[in-house]
């Protein structure tokens, strides 16, 4: 019988807290999804159900009815203006919804019943090629905090990887020789990721210039941080990185070290002829879908060397 514990012979009806707590257990050590993934459905599970708590909601699994997430999609559409946030929000608990139905602990599928908002589609914002080309040049050396820097742009131009993922990298994960090393993405799934000849230059003049105990590779070199074995780069150090420096070159549109990211996949592409299968196993994505917004920007890129292209040619007739 759907939504009903057997304990000792007896049947308890489920609460909707035990079958997100499965859920989330599920989705931690199943569906191998990372720590934040669980913490932000979490969050955004416990919100429905406070807000039907409110309501007056018994919060069984067998009582939860379409008009009940109805109501709920009318109050975030008052709370969070962001369509994203909304969209953000609303996956998690179709997700959870969908779970709960195919392990039969409710009789029907109430997933249909959450409508996400429509987005409006943003195409990714890479540096500008000549921008780039003034930033890599540009960047500092004479410090080890500048060496650092100037490595960790360097790195993410390089190999396309998220903050997170290359923040997660030991020095004993740098190679002794050739430009390949692994990663961990989400979901804890490894991938190979290449350095360019300017990027292991970098980092090897990052690296041999260290004299500290510390195992990450790139490190906060705020000493208040803790101990010198701990002093990995967080997050939040390294959009401060990328800000300083943006100021510092003019690199205006390196907004974020996410925009390193964008500029990669746009360039492989670009170099590559278009070659989508490529960018996805050099970025990590698991849905070519994602990458479309690349392919895009590279079109129109192509279709203004042809305009510029044919205007060379006209220019040639008339002479």
């Amino acid at each position: 019988m759907a939504g009903v514990y057997h304990v000792a012979g007896l049947d308890m009806p489920l609460a909707l807290q035990a079958a997100a707590h499965e859920y989330l257990g599920w989705l931690q050590l199943e569906a191998n999804r990372s720590p934040n993934t669980v913490r932000a459905y979490d969050a955004e599970i416990r919100r429905l159900l406070g807000f039907l708590g409110e309501h007056g909601h018994s919060l069984e699994v067998d009582a939860l009815r379409h008009e009940d997430l109805r109501a709920y999609q009318r109050h975030l559409a008052g709370r969070l203006k962001s369509p994203a946030s909304r969209a953000r929000a609303l996956v998690a608990i179709r997700s959870w919804l969908r779970w709960i139905a195919r392990e039969g602990l409710i009789e029907h599928d109430l997933s249909n019943g959450i409508t996400l908002p429509r987005l409006e589609q943003r195409l990714p914002k890479p540096i500008d090629p000549d921008e780039l080309t003034r930033l890599l040049s540009a960047l500092p050396r004479e410090t080890l905090l500048e060496k650092r820097d100037r490595a960790l742009v360097q790195f993410l131009v390089s190999t396309g990887c998220r903050i997170s993922e290359a923040l997660g990298l030991d020095r004993t994960d740098f190679p002794r020789s050739g430009n390949r090393l692994v990663v961990t993405g989400k979901g804890s799934k490894q991938r190979s990721v290449y350095l360019t000849g300017d990027a292991r230059a970098a980092m090897e003049e990052y690296l041999s210039a260290r004299e500290d105990a510390c195992l990450a590779m790139f490190i906060n070199f705020d000493r208040s941080a803790g101990d010198d074995r701990e002093r990995r780069l967080t997050p939040a150090g390294a959009r401060y990185i990328v800000k300083q420096i943006r100021k510092a070159v003019g690199a205006w549109s390196f907004k974020s070290p996410h925009v390193a990211r964008h500029t990669a996949a746009t360039t492989l592409l670009e170099v590559t002829g278009g070659d989508v299968r490529l960018v996805q196993e050099v970025l990590g994505h698991a849905n070519l879908n994602t990458l479309q917004g690349y392919t895009k920007i590279v079109d129109s890129r192509k279709q203004e060397a042809y305009r510029l292209y044919q205007e060379f040619l006209d220019g040639k007739k008339k002479a």
